[in-house]
């Protein structure tokens, strides 16, 4: 039955609850992820007393939190998109100072290694020159195997960190799943009612396991939460936690794969479909970053050493011998996978390195032909092979089964394989293999110029090439130079018309190039000679000196340093880019915290006035008890005897 006595009673208690969520408050302002609680009153059911209904007083309904989920959800996917940046830029940054900082980068060693080609062309007999070459070239090579081995271990830290936040991963599962568990059962326990600090516990787990990685969250109706990752993934399905591993993958050598452990035991791989999160940051990273800055190092470590060791060849060292690899020879590199079932294999070769492509290629049988894709744009050709693709020929054999799968890396590897194979300072053709000599016999004007060697086969020269001029050398007065000791002749020159310069080729013999002209007359002779004893010839270190500027690659529009230009510059833009989406992305989490804060977050002053309100109330609630043990007190005494 309503009364003063029992209104005054339900008032205390509740109130007292009130002081309490507020102190509990105040207490937990400094806790990371807490939720100001709120206490909501209801009215108690009234009693019906002489026709009318008499309020019977005030109990307290429940104990929320102050929570906007929407917000929450947004906090959620901001802390998971920041995660990403943050590991991206932050690694990307290390790799853009490696490359493009002037004492570890590669510009200085190569300028330098240029510089002293360029002294011994200036002196081609002096061996002194010719062992700073030398010296630079070691620098040259150590500084391109210095900054691959960095990218490696840039790539396995990555690696390595991936497999800790897997372990991290799996830990936030597993207490989210057992706090699924709590949940319910408290949730049972109470008819319902929120338990706000389990909740608070949750909401902060998750928001550590977005930092991991990019998660959807379901709420079900018993207060519990699924998990999923990626494109729906399960990873916590109420008190139950799935749990991702990491292996090494059998069709990327060199990589990880990322799967998750279903009920069953069996792993599916979720690498593809990892989204957000600092897993994801480091999975682009050694994807987009690192694999792709090996490729483009190695594009420049195999252009450098083919054209180099090709237009070295065709030169002649001190030792009147034909010139031989300054660089190792370097060799495309062929990974099969672990899960092939054939007997097939894959073999590159180099058909053209001024078309080298910095990327990969996957080669995989579908049962009736080979499927070739160049990774970095998944350009697709098929066929049974061979293929020849961007300068390189990659030729299939043996007898594949459906699903065999071979990475062809043509230059991934070429930075780490450079290096120095000369180390006689003698050995350096720095002079042309072969010279021209007019007979001082000849009573004519007729010249050879632009002698131009384009090979090494048929060199040094057995005998002299002589070129004999012939007023009838095809009959019917058509005129030419008789050939010997070369390529069958004669050469159709006519001086009345050719006399300003007529180029020619003669096959084998260095693949020589030169123009005649002149005005020669019959029985004069030009000789083609080994250059033996030339040790002040300089022309064949001169074109090595040349090819420092020469555009040949690229479609000739790029040198040696335009094409390490062009990696600082990508790596550059890709890192301008993360530390962009970084900077966005730290502003778009701190706005929706702080607009989290505002409607969840403790604010003390407030605390402080319903703190002094409850107070007051309650103070009223005490004094209301007090008036009705008044008022009983006068009623005993008056019906007392």
């Amino acid at each position: 039955m309503a009364n003063i006595l029992g209104i005054g009673t339900s008032a205390l208690l509740s109130l007292q609850q009130a002081l309490n969520t507020t102190g509990h408050n105040i207490a937990n302002v400094n806790t990371d992820g807490y939720s100001r609680q709120l206490t909501e009153f209801d009215t108690l059911i009234p009693q019906l007393s002489g026709g009318h209904y008499i309020g019977s007083g005030v109990q307290v309904a429940t104990v929320e939190r102050a929570y906007d989920q929407f917000l929450a959800d947004q906090v959620i996917t901001r802390t998971s998109s920041l995660g990403y940046y943050d590991t991206y830029a932050g690694m990307a940054t290390r790799v853009d100072d490696l490359l493009g900082d002037s004492s570890t980068g590669l510009t200085g060693s190569l300028q330098k290694f240029f510089d002293s080609m360029q002294a011994v062309a200036n002196n081609p007999g002096s061996v002194t020159e010719r062992e700073i070459l030398l010296a630079h070239a070691e620098d040259l090579a150590g500084k391109f195997q210095f900054l691959d081995k960095s990218l490696a271990s840039l790539d396995a830290e990555a690696s390595s960190r991936a497999t800790v936040v897997v372990g991290e991963i799996n830990d936030l599962a597993s207490r989210i799943a057992k706090l699924n568990v709590e949940m319910a059962r408290v949730s049972a326990a109470s008819a319902g009612r929120p338990p706000n600090d389990l909740l608070d516990e949750r909401d902060r787990l998750l928001g550590l396991l977005a930092e991991k990685t990019g998660i959807s969250v379901m709420k079900q109706k018993n207060g519990t939460v699924d998990v999923t990752i990626g494109t729906g993934q399960p990873l916590v399905i109420g008190g139950n936690a799935q749990k991702l591993n990491v292996s090494p993958s059998a069709s990327s050598p060199g990589q990880l794969e990322i799967g998750i452990t279903g009920v069953n035991g069996t792993s599916v791989s979720v690498t593809n479909f990892i989204t957000g999160g600092e897993l994801q940051g480091l999975i682009d990273f050694r994807s987009r970053v690192i694999d792709s800055a090996r490729n483009e190092l190695g594009r420049v470590a195999f252009s450098l050493s083919e054209t180099f060791n090709a237009q070295h060849r065709r030169g002649m060292d001190l030792n009147d011998a034909m010139g031989g690899s300054l660089f190792a020879v370097l060799n495309p590199t062929v990974v099969a996978s672990g899960n092939n079932t054939g007997t097939a294999s894959v073999a590159v070769s180099l058909s053209d390195v001024t078309a080298l492509v910095a990327t990969d290629y996957r080669m995989s049988y579908t049962g009736t032909e080979w499927r070739l894709t160049r990774l970095s744009d998944n350009t697709v050709t098929t066929g049974a092979g061979p293929f020849a693709i961007d300068g390189i020929t990659i030729t299939p054999s043996g007898s594949p089964a459906a699903g065999d799968t071979f990475l062809v890396r043509p230059v991934h590897d070429a930075a780490e394989q450079f290096a120095v194979e000369m180390f006689d300072a003698r050995q350096i053709a720095a002079a042309a293999p072969v010279r021209a000599e007019v007979a001082l016999a000849n009573t004519g004007s007729g010249a050879l110029s632009q002698l131009v060697v384009n090979g090494a086969a048929g060199l040094p020269l057995a005998t002299p090439i002589t070129l004999t001029f012939n007023p009838d050398a095809f009959g019917a007065g058509v005129p030419g130079y008789d050939v010997s000791g070369g390529p069958a002749g004669p050469l159709a020159y006519n001086p009345a018309t050719e006399s300003g310069g007529k180029s020619f080729s003669l096959a084998g013999f260095g693949s020589l190039s030169f123009t005649l002209s002149g005005i020669p007359q019959a029985g004069d002779t030009i000789s083609v000679v080994s250059n033996t004893g030339a040790a002040g010839d300089n022309r064949n270190a001169l074109l090595l000196a040349g090819l420092q500027s020469k555009q040949q690659f690229s479609g000739g529009t790029a040198s040696y340093a335009e094409l390490y230009g062009q990696l600082v510059a990508d790596v550059g833009v890709t890192t301008r880019q993360a530390q962009s989406g970084l900077e966005t992305e730290t502003l778009l989490r701190d706005r929706v915290i702080s607009a989290r804060d505002s409607v969840s977050g403790v604010n003390l002053e407030e605390e402080a006035a319903n703190l002094l309100r409850f107070q007051q109330a309650y103070q009223a609630a005490a004094q209301m008890v007090a008036t009705a043990d008044e008022l009983f007190q006068t009623l005993l005494n008056a019906t007392g005897r």
